[in-house]
């Protein structure tokens, strides 16, 4: 990846000075089509630090975010970001935290520990909702243990997240750009879950690795819908905002919001040049929501 031009930064300084001299409030139309999205903050707003994304994000005309992980390198806890969440009128409805490469059954203190907390973080902020990722590729083990080991770690925290009325979701990648990893695209990702066979174990289903990883999104999607709890958007190439790339999203959210999903549609992707006031023209020129 290359670094950032003077293109770029010219880019996000003229993004970030049109969020600054935006309304105090998106209007209430833009709020009414932005009801069925979730803004990540680690993928938007990047202009501005963490902290700030939460304001931005509400300026933005969205009323639910998502994230990466809890500890932003800095000791945050969940009660930090509760209260940038609470004082902005937003709501979670889903973060990832680390996790350890479980596949390795030595790391299953290491696993139970993580779930543990990202269960009491995931009280603290009000969601139901976790990432579970920890499927890099291990040396030295074959990948049917690896898939054995998995499974085995996803059926040991089954009856701690069903206790606690959280799911967890799995997210598998795509061999392009995120290499070395056990879970790509639907399989054998989709069969895991349904064989671990718990109503708080499901797949986080990210469209952008769908893509490069098994294309004919509406049909797989349509297949192991089931077992699917969050979704995730991003265009093909580059990552960007619907209307950037190859993939017809109004045919394809109106496929995901008629199979049955109709929890918010995670937007984990990067506005293209920074520029988050056009995403949201965007978002909103698909009229799905």
């Amino acid at each position: 990846m290359t670094g950032p031009t003077r293109r770029d930064a010219f880019g996000a300084a003229a993004a970030l000075a049109e969020l600054a001299a935006a309304p105090a409030s998106a209007s209430a139309q833009t709020m009414a089509g932005l009801n069925g999205y979730a803004i990540n903050l680690d993928t938007w707003c990047k202009q501005a630090p963490f902290e700030q994304r939460f304001a931005l994000a509400r300026k933005l005309g969205f009323r639910t975010i998502e994230f990466w992980t809890v500890d932003r390198g800095n000791g945050t806890k969940a009660s930090d970001i509760k209260k940038l969440v609470d004082d902005n009128g937003l709501d979670v409805t889903q973060f990832a935290p680390a996790w350890p490469n479980f596949a390795d059954q030595s790391k299953l203190p290491d696993l139970l520990k993580v779930t543990e907390q990202a269960i009491a973080d995931a009280k603290t902020l009000g969601c139901a909702k976790f990432t579970i990722t920890g499927h890099a590729l291990i040396d030295g083990m074959t990948r049917e243990a690896q898939l054995a080991g998995y499974t085995a770690g996803l059926m040991r925290i089954a009856p701690l997240l069903e206790q606690a009325g959280v799911t967890g979701l799995v997210e598998p990648f795509n061999r392009v750009n995120h290499l070395n990893h056990l879970l790509n695209g639907s399989q054998p990702a989709l069969p895991m879950v349904r064989s671990v066979n718990s109503p708080r174990v499901k797949l986080l289903w990210d469209f952008y690795h769908m893509q490069l990883e098994d294309g004919d999104l509406i049909e797989k999607f349509t297949a192991g819908a089931d077992q699917v709890a969050h979704v995730q958007i991003g265009d093909v190439p580059g990552r960007h905002q619907p209307g950037t790339g190859e993939v017809n999203h109004a045919n394809l959210l109106r496929a995901v919001r008629a199979g049955g999903y109709h929890d918010k549609i995670g937007l984990e992707f990067m506005p293209l040049d920074q520029d988050d006031a056009r995403a949201v023209k965007d978002m909103l020129a698909l009229g799905v929501g």
